[in-house]
This record gives structure tokens, C-alpha cells and sequence, in this order.
């Protein structure tokens, strides 16, 4: 999970339109009034195509994309159409939080709330940094978030796969220090908010001993130059570190 900057109110959900599609779904709660292109569209852009919860990549590995509702429009249908109340999620966050009440008992909302307040991840698992924080708590059990089969598993995936080849462009740098700087370079731009699973890469790569090494190599060269600063400062938006 990252920060999220919820983007201006489509002009087309003005009061009156709003009050029309709040009153469509309180006749009936089957019609997904909030299924609207000028309303999924900007959420979407705002997540970069994943998951708010999971940064799992909507539309992959069998996810379609659905727009979940903060507070369960079950307990709240008065705010179905509500801007900031509306969010994209993969199936396995939103089929889990269902109507949980999320007014009563809170869970971290990435509109709102930094996620590097209230989670480390370690191992491929999300872990609250204090295990007393209800918030953290409930997001991470009622978000699922911690899913083996669906989303710990692709973590620990990526982190595997990122250690093997942080290992690779490291040793192998001295052989041709241009090619393997780039490819250093164009593996931490991969990594960013815009990347499934950015949390998980930043986390790791800024931690990775292969990772410091070659960046104080490249310091002490003059190498590291503002290229590389930018794409670490975006790493450093998006990790989750304890």
C-alpha cells in the first residue's frame, strides 16, 4: 500500500447527479450507479491500474477491476457515490473487507493516511509497525492483505527475483560498468508508484546489501548522478521499511 492523492471531483458528479444515482441505488442496491466511465477512469489513473490496498495490477493474474466503497455502501448508501469514499480493488480486498464498517472501527485509508505510519514489510508480509494500532489491525485482516495464495506469495516472488538480480548487476558491474549502472537504473525506475507491488520493490531494493554496495561504488566514481537520486527519492515514497 502507498499514499494516494485523491483527484478533483469529476464535473459530471455534481450535487444533482449525485442525489440521482444515490437515489437509484437506495430504489435498488443491485444497480452499480457508481460504474460510471467519467467516475472509474480518474480512479484508476489515480492507483496507476492496481489495487489501492493490495498495489496488485487490476485487469492481471485474473483481477478485474472494481471500485470498492470505503464505508460499505450497505450501511452508508447515501455516500455510494460519495468522491473519497470510492476506491479501486482487486477481488480479494474488497470480497474480504465486504460490509465491514469501516465508520465504526477504521482501517488505514491510502487517501488519508501514509501507510509507511502504520506498516513494515518483511518477508513478503505486511506486519503492523505497532502491534496495539487497531487500524493497522483491521486493515490488514479485513483487506486481506496478507493472503498467501494470492498476494504474500507474488511478494515473496518479487523479492527473490530482485535479490537474484541486484546480485547479478552488482558482481558483474566491473565487466562493463556503463551497461550494468543502466540496467541498476532502469530496475529501480521499474519499482516506482506505477509498479505492482511498488511497496514491496522500493522496500527491498533499499535495504538490499548488493543494492548499497554498487550505490556507494557509483558515489565514489561520480557516477551517481541526478538520474539516480530521482528514481531513489521515488523508491523512497513508496517503502515500507520498519
Amino acid at each position: 500500500m502507498i499514499r494516494l492523492t485523491l483527484p478533483p471531483k469529476p464535473d459530471e458528479l455534481t450535487k444533482e447527479k449525485q442525489d440521482e444515482l444515490t437515489k437509484r441505488f437506495k430504489a435498488n442496491s443491485k444497480v452499480e450507479v457508481w460504474k460510471q466511465p467519467w467516475i472509474v477512469t480518474p480512479l484508476l489513473t489515480m492507483t496507476y491500474g492496481k489495487c489501492a490496498y493490495s498495489e496488485m495490477r487490476l485487469g492481471e493474474e485474473g483481477k478485474y477491476a472494481q471500485i470498492e466503497h470505503i464505508h460499505p455502501k450497505s450501511k452508508y448508501p447515501d455516500e455510494v457515490v460519495e468522491w473519497g469514499n470510492l476506491i479501486p480493488s482487486c477481488n480479494v480486498c474488497n470480497a474480504k473487507k465486504s460490509t465491514f464498517d469501516t465508520k465504526k472501527t477504521p482501517i488505514v485509508n491510502p487517501l488519508i493516511d501514509n501507510p509507511k505510519d502504520f506498516f513494515y514489510i518483511k518477508n513478503g508480509r505486511l506486519n503492523a509497525k505497532d502491534i496495539h494500532c487497531t487500524k493497522a489491525i483491521n486493515t490488514l485482516t479485513y483487506c486481506d492483505l496478507n493472503n498467501f495464495t494470492q498476494l504474500r506469495k507474488n511478494r515473496i516472488e518479487i523479492e527473490k527475483y530482485l535479490e537474484k538480480r541486484l546480485k547479478e548487476i552488482h558482481e558483474t558491474y566491473p565487466y562493463d560498468k556503463k551497461y550494468w549502472s543502466n540496467e541498476l537504473l532502469i530496475l529501480m525506475q521499474n519499482s516506482g508508484r506505477t509498479s505492482p507491488y511498488s511497496a514491496t520493490k522500493s522496500t527491498f531494493i533499499l535495504a538490499n546489501s548488493d543494492y548499497l554496495d554498487f550505490k556507494q561504488q557509483l558515489v565514489e566514481a561520480n557516477m551517481w548522478e541526478r538520474r539516480y537520486i530521482e528514481a531513489e527519492a521515488e523508491l523512497e515514497f513508496c517503502a515500507l521499511p520498519f
